[in-house]
């Protein structure tokens, strides 16, 4: 099991960042930050219908259409996915998360939106796995850059932290399974591949801070 602080962050400067494919886990300097805001759909699953065309042509996934606010809950914490884009007309193409214990309170945050709002991330799919221990999300580069390229993050109950998994992707196959089962590809090679989040070792993921 990974420990808090286990991981290099990808930014020396506290913010959260995704690495571009190719790069090995390494960040790259238009990578995103990350923050939170509150939700307004309350139910157990959020999950995207199949990404209905290009990013560059900025179609907009039914995900985003459907929940401007998200919020997942499970077992009395609630994570909650919205708008973060600084471009007037297209904030939903990148996106804010933060989990909330009941009642409110704040436990983690990150915000994927970029400055140019071309170099950010925004979710087009997410779900708690069924042990309640991660809630998982799959990622699309709001300037549509690298579109096979869906990032992996997830953020763990036990040390209230959000990660990045390394060399998958979430762009053909993205299904949990009990207890904290992650169906992916790998990258670069799009290769069927089954992910323990509870059995992950250091090299697989990345805390982002």
């Amino acid at each position: 099991m990974f420990r808090s602080g286990a991981f290099t962050s990808r930014s020396g400067t506290g913010e959260g960042a995704l690495a571009e494919p190719g790069t090995n886990g390494k960040s790259t300097k238009e990578a995103a930050s990350w923050n939170t805001q509150t939700g307004i759909v309350d139910s157990e699953i959020v999950r995207a219908s199949t990404f209905p065309g290009s990013y560059g042509s900025r179609r907009l996934p039914e995900f985003r259409r459907k929940a401007e606010g998200a919020q997942v809950t499970r077992r009395q914490v609630h994570a909650v996915v919205t708008p973060a884009d600084k471009k007037i007309g297209f904030e939903k193409y990148e996106s804010r998360i933060s989990i909330l214990r009941s009642g409110g309170v704040q436990l983690s945050m990150h915000d994927f939106s970029s400055e140019d709002g071309e170099h950010g991330y925004g979710v087009d799919g997410a779900q708690w796995t069924p042990d309640s221990q991660y809630f998982v999300c799959q990622m699309r580069n709001s300037g549509g850059h690298s579109p096979m390229y869906a990032p992996v993050v997830f953020w763990g109950r036990k040390t209230n932290h959000f990660y990045q998994l390394n060399d998958y992707t979430a762009d053909l196959t993205f299904s949990i399974a009990a207890p904290d089962k992650l169906h992916v590809n790998s990258w670069p090679r799009l290769e069927p591949a089954t992910v323990s989040l509870g059995a992950v070792k250091e090299g697989q993921v990345t805390e982002l801070r």
